[in-house]
């Protein structure tokens, strides 16, 4: 029988792309039976062979959680148990005292993070994250290996617990699911993108002044900047719209909820350059941006915060510019040389391109992902066969 592989999300939602969309649809395709539970929403089907059981644990206390997952995993009895949190491990370390599987812990967020410290301050907020932290490491010591999405998140785990297994598997995506559009001959109108949480910790007033002064360098040219989010705070929601409502008159904005993931992958690259200015702290500069990839998939240039993951990971970033949030003016010169040079905007739309079907897909990480994964697999026989 095939190995049973679940994908336990208690940070992620059962269609997430980088858990349903790449891994558990390679694991289907190459013979594994693949289940995903997602604690954060209530949702059943059987999607492409992948069968997801998720239920929402809200209400419930940390020690309920742990026990309904437990509950959850004897159900479906799996070999190799793909975890996306601290919680879903040490879950996960309470079935196995019963079972036998194998455990990854597959790292693609901070934690603690800025998200854990709502409106929390001073001493309560540093015992908050030592107690969050000790969590994450605990951990850390119960997963039988890693799958690292990024550089940063990796360094405590390595460091802590190097004699353990690990790959790094980056968010890239698999083309299949991009829509390619033609790229721009003339400058009729500039079309930007900002997709994500709309505040201003991911920039989002920086993204408007840099288009008010583009709009003010090119005042012959109509610009649209067009938003795929939501907001997180309706104090920002109204300073937003206050600010929408003072732009030049050649800025038209829009606004539209996020989108599913088949469907955003079709509309993402209808634009002419993907804005993301967030800030520059110490969080946001080592984490590595998985949008970045979609948008050099689409085939046009990217405008960033020059972050340390960024520079980490691209070593030539010559396919958009990588920049100071506040420096506005280098910005629109950038926008300008693109509209006064139509051959070097689309060579940077060609350089984009090329990057992405060269280096950055997932049919580049995919083998190393099936590997691991048969690795456990193979442990997980090994140890049956040595019981019996």
């Amino acid at each position: 029988m095939p190995d049973k592989i679940l994908f336990l999300c208690t940070a992620h939602y059962s269609l997430d792309d980088r858990v349903f969309y790449h891994q558990a649809k390679s694991l289907s395709k190459n013979g594994y039976e693949v289940y995903i539970s997602s604690t954060k929403e209530e949702f059943s089907a059987n999607i492409d062979g992948i069968k997801i059981s998720s239920y929402c644990d809200n209400l419930l206390s940390q020690n309920q959680k742990k026990k309904k997952i437990v509950e959850k995993l004897t159900s479906i009895s799996p070999d190799i148990i793909i975890c996306d949190s601290p919680m879903s491990v040490v879950a996960s370390s309470l079935y196995r005292k019963k079972y036998s599987a194998r455990i990854i812990y597959d790292v693609t967020e901070w934690y603690p993070s800025k998200k854990n410290f709502p409106n929390t301050t001073g001493i309560v907020k540093w015992l908050k994250a030592i107690v969050l932290l000790s969590f994450n490491l605990l951990a850390g010591f119960k997963t039988d290996s890693f799958i690292f999405g990024e550089y940063y998140k990796s360094i405590v785990f390595r460091t802590l617990t190097c004699w353990k297994p690990f790959i790094f598997l980056p968010y890239y995506p698999d083309l299949k699911y991009i829509k390619q559009y033609p790229v721009k001959k003339e400058w009729n109108e500039i079309n930007f993108l900002y997709t994500g949480v709309i505040n201003a910790d991911k920039g989002i007033f920086s993204v408007l002044d840099a288009v008010q002064s583009i709009a003010k360098k090119i005042p012959q040219l109509n610009i649209r900047l067009k938003i795929i989010g939501y907001y997180t705070k309706e104090s920002e929601k109204i300073a937003i719209e206050n600010i929408i409502s003072s732009l030049s008159r050649n800025i038209n904005i829009e606004i539209h909820n996020i989108l599913p993931f088949e469907e955003f992958c079709q509309v993402v690259g209808d634009t002419d350059f993907f804005l993301d200015l967030r800030k520059k702290d110490f969080e946001n500069t080592h984490c590595l941006p998985i949008k970045l990839f979609y948008y050099l998939a689409c085939g046009r240039p990217v405008i960033y915060t020059d972050l340390n993951s960024i520079k980490k990971d691209i070593k030539e970033f010559n396919f958009g510019k990588l920049v100071n949030t506040k420096d506005v003016e280098s910005i629109a010169g950038y926008i300008q040389e693109c509209v006064s040079n139509i051959e070097f905007y689309n060579s940077q739309c060609e350089s984009a391109l090329e990057y992405s079907k060269k280096h950055y897909n997932w049919a580049i990480i995919e083998k190393k992902f099936l590997t691991h994964i048969s690795f456990h697999s193979k442990a997980v026989f090994q140890y049956r066969s040595n019981k019996q």
